[in-house]
């Protein structure tokens, strides 16, 4: 069973810095465009990419469940923390592609894209 779970390794990490890949070119098509964004649009842009990075980070986290298990109170044990670092990155993933709509032509697609595939990674790391 060990060696089931660290050949599934790989496979978890790439899933989590998948959407990196996604969010590196968004920043530079919006680094490309002309005309460039406003200032507010741009601000909130950025906070998108910033919140992308942030998810992925919380969500590679949760892939390696690095909170241990705490007596509930009631003879088991519960994985709150873990939970939460869940919903912070749910939260988050929503929280870019919401963000997103302040970008333009392909990196507005391109994060959104990412905070899509940050959801469905943020779901795999629960199961």
């Amino acid at each position: 069973m060990l060696l089931l779970l660290e050949s599934a390794m790989p496979l978890e990490l790439l899933l989590s810095l998948f959407p990196l890949a996604l969010t590196y070119p968004a920043w530079q098509f919006q680094q490309r465009l002309n005309p460039p964004l406003s200032n507010v649009r741009l601000m909130l842009f950025r906070c998108g990419l910033w919140v992308s990075i942030a998810c992925s980070l919380m969500v590679l986290s949760s892939w390696f469940n690095p909170f241990p298990l705490l007596p509930d109170g009631h003879g088991g044990y519960s994985n709150i923390r873990n939970s939460m670092l869940f919903d912070a990155g749910l939260f988050t993933a929503f929280l870019t592609v919401g963000l997103a709509i302040f970008g333009q032509g392909r990196s507005r697609l391109l994060l959104t894209a990412s905070g899509v595939v940050l959801a469905f990674a943020a779901f795999a790391a629960l199961l």
